[in-house]
């Protein structure tokens, strides 16, 4: 097994891109108001010009809408733990005039803590300018602590190769003590996650998988650290300025992520099935941005799309929602075709880090869909058997043990098809934009209307 590069000289100038990252790490943790963002736009030249020559073809993107503003980061290696590594480079375009430059660390500090005044309004009254420069100073100090963790971490590693890496994340689990700081110990073995992937080691999902069936096994005690949806922390990145705490997901639950379903790496075909009493053929894809766009961009301004759907937007804006989509690790995309047709997109996404998991008691292994059918032709839409073919397909999945809905109560033709493929409905919910029914999904209530389908699925959850 090749060894991994360590960091030298932690604190000294050759490190500041480490610096640099872990900064930007920091943010990230405690705020949401940024996403990854894939390849280059063909609908926004401003964009496209802006990070063509950045070596990258991933970026994160934070989004100041206070100020309108947008900036782009370079990403060297994007982490599920946080631990993500970008390139020293701050990319800002403004939206009212479309002038990019260059950002220095204080302007986006700075920045930064303006949108935070969103989040926090008894923050107006506080006069940042004559205390940047201190604040950044004290944010490096902390990245530098970072760093002397990740080289501790990293000689540990090297010591302990070539053993297996599972022995190597047990050593550190059986030194975890329960009745100590349980976050911190947590966030350590985040870093020793970060590192593994980082170096291509094992992928952080596994790792993350790993660490939480060890604590399932620890005992009761122990089961609150894997069950937690969040955490309260303590913030960091303006805490010079202001005492405040953050609430952030517990990156554990990613031993219920599917790559299958939210980070495909192919494009081909995922999923077909034959029909035989219907002659119909359904299959679905993963959503490809130079074949797809402009057909869902006239999707979605059809009319029955408008009031639905509601994606009605300018190219440019929906071209940035998929690129902000795809990369990310929360939800996906697919194109569904009939009989080679392409007829409907729908979306997958894990319930415990979508807005309807603040909703009810959800669990690291509930994931949703959103199902758009393009067509007005009844000849052409198979609605059930399109619903069927997606639940198959997710149910195929070993991290999937339950589907999850939230359809509007003035949608009953929907609501009613999704109970006929096994759904129940639970109760309504008041969310921001909609009345809703929740509606669950299990493996044995599909099988129950369609036993014939119990090859498919993945009954071993």
């Amino acid at each position: 097994m090749e060894q991994p590069t360590l960091i030298t000289n932690p604190i000294n100038a050759e490190n500041k891109d480490l610096t640099f990252s872990i900064l930007l790490r920091l943010y990230c943790r405690e705020f949401t108001n940024w996403s990854p963002y894939i390849g280059l736009p063909k609908y926004d030249q401003v964009v496209k010009h802006a990070l063509e020559n950045s070596g990258s073809d991933i970026h994160l993107r934070i989004d100041f809408s206070t100020e309108e503003i947008e900036v782009y980061v370079p990403v060297v290696y994007y982490s599920a733990t946080g631990n993500h590594l970008f390139k020293p480079k701050l990319i800002q375009r403004n939206r009212r005039n479309d002038e990019v430059k260059e950002l220095d660390l204080s302007s986006f500090f700075e920045l930064a803590f303006k949108e935070g005044r969103k989040n926090y309004p008894q923050w107006q009254s506080i006069d940042i300018e004559s205390g940047v420069k201190q604040a950044i100073a004290a944010l490096e100090q902390t990245a530098q602590e970072y760093i002397m963790k990740e080289v501790y971490f990293s000689d540990l590693l090297l010591d302990h190769l070539p053993s297996s890496i599972t022995s190597y994340l047990q050593k550190h689990l059986e030194n975890f003590d329960i009745s100590e700081n349980v976050q911190s110990q947590l966030e350590d073995l985040f870093v020793i996650v970060g590192i593994l992937g980082q170096k291509e080691l094992m992928e952080e999902h596994l790792s993350l998988n790993y660490i939480y069936d060890q604590f399932r096994q620890k005992g009761e005690e122990f089961k609150a650290i894997p069950d937690q949806r969040k955490s309260k922390i303590k913030g960091t990145f303006f805490s010079h300025f202001a005492a405040y705490d953050r609430l952030v997901q517990n990156m554990l639950h990613y031993a219920f992520f599917s790559p299958d379903l939210l980070l495909p790496q192919i494009k081909r075909e995922v999923f077909s099935k034959y029909f035989e009493q219907e002659k119909v053929q359904i299959s679905f894809r993963p959503f490809d941005l130079d074949r797809d766009l402009e057909m869902v961009f006239e999707w979605f301004h059809k009319d029955h799309a408008k009031t639905i759907w509601k994606m009605d937007w300018p190219i440019a804006e929906l071209e940035l929602f998929y690129r902000t989509l795809l990369p990310g690790r929360f939800s996906h995309s697919y194109i569904g075709e009939i009989n080679g047709e392409a007829i409907f997109n729908f979306e997958i996404y894990w319930a415990t880090n979508d807005v309807l998991g603040d909703y009810y008691e959800v669990l690291p292994s509930d994931y949703g869909t959103h199902l758009f059918i393009a067509t007005t032709d009844k000849t052409k839409k198979f609605p059930a058997l399109i619903t069927r073919s997606i639940v198959e397909w997710m149910f195929s999945q070993p991290q999937v043990n339950r589907m999850v809905g939230e359809g509007s109560v003035e949608s009953l033709a929907a609501l009613m098809n999704k109970v006929h493929v096994g759904f129940k409905l639970q109760h309504i919910i008041e969310m921001p934009h909609k009345k809703a029914y929740l509606n669950f999904c299990i493996r044995e209530w599909y099988l129950e209307k369609f036993p014939e389908s119990k090859e498919l699925i993945n009954t071993n959850f």
